[in-house]
């Protein structure tokens, strides 16, 4: 439960975690996520070449939910040109083992019976997606993997549309998991649901 302020994990931690749950990007993509970066008028997030593994530029589309938690992200980033801002050195983003070193300790609390980390929630959203019927290469497009073999050489396209509509099934099935009546909500609880 990442809402429960009994929970002694950083505010802008928690919100990235959001995030990565929301968009299933890497955790050093998503701290490292700046405010140029965002186009909310587009309603993408555009990772730039240099800040992917696979050198090639990333266009995540933003839904209502990954919206909510920039929003409450802004509060905290104050003047810094980061959404997901340091506590300890303002002028940088939260770091990757900020969010590992948060959810080792405090998984227990959180209801979750087992250890894991940031990465492996990336691995939940690609499993999800292919739960929901995403096709395996727009799932892989999502995740900002790079396309293999001649797919990779003559497939140019952005998959920006089916990119879009497969994070909103994810959202969606998302929003049921943690018991929303709309997924539209202000409030993202990210509670386990048992049963």
């Amino acid at each position: 439960d990442l809402e429960n302020m009994d929970i002694d994990i950083y505010r802008v931690s928690k919100l990235a975690l959001k995030m990565l749950v929301l968009t299933g990007q890497r955790p050093g993509e998503v701290c490292g996520m700046s405010w140029g970066e965002v186009d909310l008028d587009e309603g993408f997030w555009n990772i730039p070449a240099q800040r992917m593994k696979n050198s090639e530029p990333q266009r995540i589309p933003l839904l209502p939910m990954a919206i909510e938690v920039l929003k409450q992200a802004e509060a905290y980033s104050g003047d810094s040109k980061f959404v997901f801002r340091s506590s300890h050195k303002p002028e940088r983003p939260i770091i990757r083992q900020a969010i590992t070193k948060a959810l080792s300790r405090h998984w227990r609390e959180m209801g979750i019976s087992e250890a894991f980390t940031p990465h492996d929630l990336r691995r939940t959203v690609r499993t999800r997606l292919a739960e929901l019927g995403v096709e395996d290469v727009i799932a892989e497009r999502v995740l900002g993997h790079k396309l293999g073999g001649i797919l990779a050489v003559y497939n140019r396209y952005s998959y920006d549309v089916e990119k879009r509509q497969a994070l909103g099934l994810w959202e969606r099935r998302l929003a049921e998991i943690l018991g929303f009546s709309k997924p539209f909500s202000n409030v993202i609880p990210f509670e386990v649901r048992h049963g």
